[in-house]
C-alpha cells in the first residue's frame, strides 16, 4: 500500500514538473487592451478644454474704443453625446448630446455696468485705480449635434482619424461678474473684492456652429457664436470664439 502510494505521489510529481516546463508565463498585453479600449470607444464623453476670443464691435455706447479682453481667457466644456451609425459601414454617424459649458473672459482695465441705466456696458477704471482681475464668467446648459467621419482603424495602433461638423444650442444658467482691486468708488485706495452673480441684459440663449477634428482620443475643435451674448440693443456686440483641445472617450 505505501508502496502504491509512493508511486502515486512521484507521478504526480513527475506530471507537473513536465506540465511547469511546457508552459510559459505570459503577461498580459496591458498596451494591447488599451488600443482596443480606444478603438471601440464610441466617443460618448467629449471634454473640451478652451480658449476664448470673442469678434466685438467698438461702440462708445457699450464698448470704449481701446477694448481688448486680457490674461488666459478659458473655459471647458463637458458633455455626453450618443451616435446613431448611418449607412452599413457606419464610418459617418450622427451624435446629438448634452452637457455642461463654462466661459470667462478678462478685461483687466474695465468693469461692467449695468445698475444705472438700462443698458450694459465696459466702463475702464482709469489710471487712478489699480485693478488685479475684472471677468465675466458664463455657464451654460448646452445641446450639441455633430456629423462625424471616423476612419479605420489603424493596424498598429487601433486608432482612427476623426473629423466632425456640428451645431449647439446654449442656455444661460448662470453669470458672474467678478473684480478685484482698488474701490473705484470711494477712490481712497482700499482693496476691494467683489462678485455680482446677475449680469444684466444677457441673452438667454445662444448658438452656433463647431468643427472638431483628431486623432484617436484627442482633437483640436472649434466654436463659433452666431448669436451675441447680450441682448441686442442692451449690451455689446460680443461674438465668443472658442478653440482648444478636446479629449474624447467611453
Amino acid at each position: 500500500m505505501r508502496k502504491f502510494l509512493l508511486s502515486i505521489v512521484i507521478l504526480f510529481i513527475s506530471v507537473a514538473a513536465i506540465q511547469a516546463q511546457d508552459t510559459t508565463f505570459t503577461k498580459p498585453n496591458i498596451s494591447k487592451k488599451v488600443k482596443d479600449r480606444i478603438g471601440k470607444s464610441k466617443d460618448r464623453l467629449v471634454i473640451d478644454l478652451c480658449m476664448m476670443n470673442a469678434i466685438i464691435k467698438k461702440d462708445n455706447a457699450f464698448v470704449p474704443k481701446d477694448f481688448k479682453l486680457q490674461g488666459f481667457n478659458r473655459g471647458i466644456n463637458i458633455y455626453f453625446m450618443y451616435g446613431f451609425g448611418l449607412g452599413k459601414k457606419k464610418n459617418f454617424s450622427i451624435a446629438p448630446g448634452i452637457g455642461f459649458a463654462n466661459e470667462n473672459y478678462y478685461f483687466k482695465k474695465y468693469r461692467l455696468d449695468w445698475h444705472k441705466d438700462s443698458i450694459t456696458r465696459f466702463v475702464p477704471f482709469g489710471d487712478s485705480i489699480a485693478s488685479k482681475t475684472s471677468s465675466l464668467g458664463l455657464t451654460y446648459l448646452d445641446i450639441p449635434i455633430e456629423v462625424r467621419y471616423i476612419s479605420k482603424q489603424s493596424s498598429k495602433t487601433g486608432m482612427s482619424w476623426k473629423l466632425a461638423v456640428g451645431f449647439k444650442i446654449g442656455f444661460l444658467i448662470g453669470s458672474k461678474w467678478k473684480y478685484k482691486g482698488e474701490d473705484w468708488e470711494a477712490n481712497d485706495g482700499e482693496n476691494i473684492k467683489m462678485r455680482d452673480f446677475k449680469v444684466g441684459n444677457l441673452s438667454k440663449f445662444r448658438y452656433g456652429v463647431t468643427l472638431r477634428g483628431g486623432y484617436g482620443p484627442v482633437s483640436l475643435f472649434g466654436y463659433y457664436s452666431l448669436g451675441n451674448i447680450f441682448v441686442k440693443n442692451k449690451g455689446p456686440q460680443f461674438n465668443p470664439v472658442v478653440f482648444g483641445i478636446s479629449i474624447n472617450g467611453l
